[in-house]
């Protein structure tokens, strides 16, 4: 179990320096078959995390077809880790819900077990995505077989990695991979024509960042574009890549300021008192003071947009237009459904048994969540700026509430995304963005 721990830490943390051609007609040698001379593992398939107790290479004596195979035998018994793997990087780049990993495989005296892996990374690089056939105890010798391996791609996966393993002694020959999305193919899988393969890693893109330190947090932002200001603000326990779908396009209309919130991202925050969102507006008011913005548009989600109608309330002077998604007045039963508040209410109890620092935030978060906002519709119904009042059909906050919220703010929009949740960013990016757009024109 210790060996299985390791690998699957290793699998998922690993940023491996390997980068190979994004080109349409890359040859992804799934047979096995292409190897250069004076190499010892076949083309286009590299070693994630090479070892002198395993030896990864390709022979031709023992395959399913054709000349060759690739082969990973413990050569050395591991101090460290136990387990040896062949892997191969491929870009995200096709349309499609699934990635479906086959391969044949061979093994000769395994005492650990063999498995087939799937990690999908997003652009931080972050996991996504990571499963493998574990659970089926595929150990022993058995001769050639076909194993698969069927994985939900995420909506932000930026790069895919398909890998065979082997655990503790034995032999392995792994040949015929191939990978289908959605059932065809990867060969004539549908491209995606909006994959970008040097996408930004927003929240993590230190060329556009910038800080500004108060008097108990620092605050984390980045900046993109030219034109009106828009500040982003994300939601609780979130961070400036929640607008990771946003941000580009948005940036060709405003200039972006995308911030985290104190505590979260790579914002800090040295107080000890009860987070706010009257703290978090006021985090916001200094951002803009010390980047003499004298006046913004925002778009705030969820907490954000929470915060912005705090701004909004409290400092009418900072606010152009308002944009907010699946906001809400206060955390009662008129605007959260029971479901919601009692899982928070778990949630609480749950950090209380926790002494760490990351869950002393995060009980801190929670408690923010049932605790506030302590906003009023009479405050709301005084609100001069331009507001468009989001939510999902099927959203976290009762859609009653949300067009309550439109309905007090006198220069209100409404817009109930059909088939959308909470996460409507997330779930329908484009039409969500265009929406923003449209509105802030």
């Amino acid at each position: 179990m210790k060996n299985l721990i390791a690998l699957a830490y290793l699998l998922i943390i690993s940023v491996p320096l390997f980068a190979q051609s994004q080109a349409t007609d890359i040859t992804y040698n799934f047979g096995f078959e292409n190897n250069t001379e004076g190499k010892e593992l076949p083309d286009k398939w590299i070693d994630l995390f090479p070892t002198e107790n395993y030896t990864v290479k390709s022979v031709g004596d023992e395959r399913h077809s054709g000349k060759s195979a690739a082969f990973i035998e413990q050569v050395k018994p591991g101090t460290t880790r136990s387990f040896g793997s062949i892997s191969q990087k491929i870009p995200a780049k096709f349309l499609g819900k699934t990635i479906e990993f086959k391969a044949w495989m061979k093994m000769s005296n395994v005492t650990g077990y063999a498995m087939l892996t799937v990690r999908i990374d997003n652009a931080i690089p972050r996991v996504s995505e990571y499963k493998n056939l574990f659970g089926q105890n595929i150990k022993g010798t058995r001769d050639w077989a076909e194993y698969t391996l069927k994985v939900n791609i995420p909506i932000d996966a930026q790069t895919m990695y398909v890998s065979a393993v082997l655990n503790g002694p034995g032999k392995l020959w792994v040949d015929d991979a191939q990978i289908l999305i959605d059932g065809q193919d990867i060969s004539t899988a549908k491209l995606n024509p909006d994959y970008d393969p040097n996408a930004i890693a927003y929240g993590y893109n230190t060329k556009a960042s910038g800080k500004v330190k108060l008097k108990d947090a620092t605050l984390y932002y980045e900046t993109y574009g030219q034109g009106e200001p828009l500040l982003l603000l994300h939601g609780n326990g979130h961070e400036i890549y929640a607008y990771n779908f946003q941000i580009k396009d948005l940036a060709k209309k405003f200039k972006v300021i995308a911030v985290d919130t104190r505590g979260h991202g790579k914002s800090t925050d040295e107080s000890a008192g009860p987070l706010t969102y009257d703290l978090f507006a006021e985090d916001m008011r200094q951002l803009m003071d010390s980047l003499h913005i004298k006046r913004t548009n925002i778009l705030g989600w969820s907490d954000g947009g929470n915060t912005g109608l705090i701004m909004a309330v409290k400092y009418p002077q900072y606010v152009n237009k308002l944009a907010i998604m699946g906001a809400n007045l206060f955390p009662t039963t008129d605007a959260l459904p029971d479901t919601v508040l009692n899982e928070v209410k778990q949630r609480i109890a749950y950090y209380k048994t926790k002494t760490d620092k990351a869950s002393q935030f995060k009980l801190r978060l929670s408690t923010l969540l049932l605790q506030e906002p302590h906003l009023t519709f009479d405050e709301i119904h005084k609100i001069k700026s331009p507001v468009l009042v989001m939510a999902g059909e099927h959203d976290l906050i009762l859609e009653k509430h949300t067009r309550a919220i439109a309905q007090n703010i006198p220069k209100s929009k409404l817009i109930i995304f059909k088939g959308a949740s909470h996460y409507a960013p997330f779930e329908i990016p484009k039409v969500f963005t265009e929406t923003v757009i449209a509105f802030m024109k």
